[in-house]
């Protein structure tokens, strides 16, 4: 079972957990140790710091701002074209934003049905509104357990 933020740490003589995070090129980070009174307890102690630390610290908001191999201009829209199982081709573009649960959303636009600058504008436009919803200000954290 994976732990968000927790992970098993042996080093040298030293054997337990790591709870870490990153926010704003701060990383906060502390140890373990399953030493005094075993790996459930050390576990234990991780997951206690670990929702005390996310309650302290601000939703994680990792949004790339430009990326040099993208040819659209814009993160997170892409103009993909594909062959369909019949053998014609087809053009769309797509937007892809990050959600608060950790997945992905995308949405699809086709050049056929809605012309090349529309479908561009129209995938713009939902990354837009999808990166407005994940980083609105007083939207509660969401448990990592």
């Amino acid at each position: 079972m994976r732990e968000p933020l927790i992970r098993r740490y042996e080093h040298n003589y030293f054997r337990g957990f790591v709870v870490a995070a990153k926010r704003g090129g701060r990383r906060y980070v502390k140890y373990f140790s399953s030493k005094p009174h075993g790996a459930a307890a050390a576990l234990k102690q991780a997951r206690m710091y670990r929702q005390w630390l996310l309650a302290q610290l601000p939703w994680p908001a990792r949004v790339k701002r430009r990326y040099v191999l993208n040819r659209t201009g814009v993160i997170g829209v892409s103009r993909i074209k594909e062959r369909a199982r019949s053998g014609k081709w087809f053009v769309r573009y797509v937007a892809v934003w990050p959600t608060r649960q950790g997945r992905s959303k995308k949405a699809s636009f086709s050049v056929r049905r809605y012309g090349e600058a529309e479908a561009r504008r129209r995938a713009i436009e939902a990354r837009r509104r999808g990166l407005a919803e994940l980083l609105q200000p007083g939207a509660t954290n969401v448990s990592a357990e």
